[in-house]
């Protein structure tokens, strides 16, 4: 369990800092969206926005506050502080994370987070996007992945990513692992199709505690308003199209 805690922590901390930014100047006209992810149940998030970037995020059970968090940002667009104002096992609270950020000219090198995790950001290509990440633990659990590659498109999405992880299993054997994500997009840089590997192989679907299970192939399609934002988000496995998550833009 501490394994795959700190795996998706690592993930949301990736997708923190080097998410696609395509939509960014869409939503710069707008206040706020709320996200339904079905996939979750009855789970909302509510996103505020500052100049398209996320201010406030408020997380509802139904139509209940479960969870809010107010983002700040440096001067280049990348988080240096949360701070969570409110979580329903505590009430209101002010409860502060900064992050260390180290820049050679414009390019984000390191980041520091709490408890002790550090990543390095490296091998830069010609659009500023960092093509290796080597992550660094120094609390008790096994940070997963310990390594990442990636490749980007011309737009500077990703389509490749290369993670690397060593663990110790139930038995205290080292376990050496490999996952390769592949994406593509389409038009609007929205991904729709994943393909997943991993050495040595698992078997699919994947499943995962607090999330949906991970498929070898998904396949995703958008509907979109007039802005270009998509609404409503398909996903296709194993040949079932679902809905996934719709979205309202004010």
């Amino acid at each position: 369990m501490k394994n795959l805690l700190a795996s998706i922590t690592t993930l949301l901390i990736f997708n923190t800092s080097f998410a696609q930014k395509s939509e960014t100047e869409l939503l710069k006209d707008y206040h706020f969206y709320v996200e339904h992810n079905i996939e979750m149940g009855k789970w909302n998030t509510k996103y505020y926005l500052d100049n398209g970037l996320i201010s406030v995020q408020e997380s509802y059970w139904r139509n209940e506050l479960r969870n809010r968090t107010e983002f700040e940002y440096d001067r280049f667009g990348n988080v240096e502080r949360e701070i969570n104002t409110y979580n329903i096992n505590d009430g209101k609270r002010n409860n502060i994370s900064n992050f260390i950020l180290e820049y050679k000219d414009s390019l984000l090198i390191s980041k520091e987070f709490r408890f002790g995790v550090i990543e390095k950001y490296s091998n830069f290509n010609d659009l500023g996007k960092p093509q290796k990440i080597i992550r660094i633990d120094s609390s008790k659990f096994t940070l997963r992945p310990n390594k990442e590659l990636i490749e980007y498109d011309k737009n500077g999405n990703i389509i490749k990513t290369t993670e690397f992880s060593s663990y110790e299993d139930f038995d205290g054997k080292t376990i050496n692992e490999t996952a390769t994500t592949y994406y593509k997009y389409n038009n609007e840089n929205n991904v729709i199709e994943i393909h997943r590997e991993f050495e040595p192989k698992q078997e699919f679907p994947i499943h995962m505690t607090g999330g949906p299970s991970k498929y070898e192939f998904e396949y995703f399609r958008y509907k979109y308003n007039r802005s270009g934002l998509w609404t409503k988000k398909y996903k296709s496995v194993e040949g079932k199209e679902i809905l996934v998550a719709k979205r309202k833009y004010k």
